[in-house]
């Protein structure tokens, strides 16, 4: 029941928000081309790859390339919580909505465009 209701109400908002539709399917084509571009890089990257880069420089920077699942697994994890936030909890403030949803959009192309630069400077 509660499923149902939860499913209905993302329904209305996603068909009512033309901006909350763009940006829902924009993070969405963004996860999928990181795991895209993971699955398909996998076997071609080094042992260990620079992920960390508010480390020292050198050895503390570096990690596993499965690692490199942390930028799309963030992505997901602020659009949901910024959604939920968003669409059930503060309906009522707009403004306050609209940010969470921009917030998350610049999360997707921000993770989307690191993943890239950091496969792109390796391959």
């Amino acid at each position: 029941m509660a499923i149902s209701n939860f499913s209905r109400r993302t329904q209305q908002s996603l068909s009512a928000d033309k901006l909350l539709f763009f940006i829902f399917l924009f993070v969405v084509l963004s996860v999928l081309a990181q795991a895209s571009l993971l699955l398909t890089t996998t076997g071609k990257l080094p042992p260990q790859v620079p992920i960390f880069y508010s480390r020292p420089w050198g050895n503390p920077m570096l990690a596993p390339p499965v690692a490199l699942w942390i930028l799309p697994l963030v992505c997901v994890f602020a659009f949901l919580l910024n959604f939920s936030l968003g669409t059930f909890l503060l309906n009522k403030y707009k403004f306050l909505e609209k940010t969470l949803l921009i917030t998350s959009f610049i999360i997707a192309l921000m993770t989307l465009y690191d993943l890239v630069k950091i496969i792109s400077l390796l391959i």
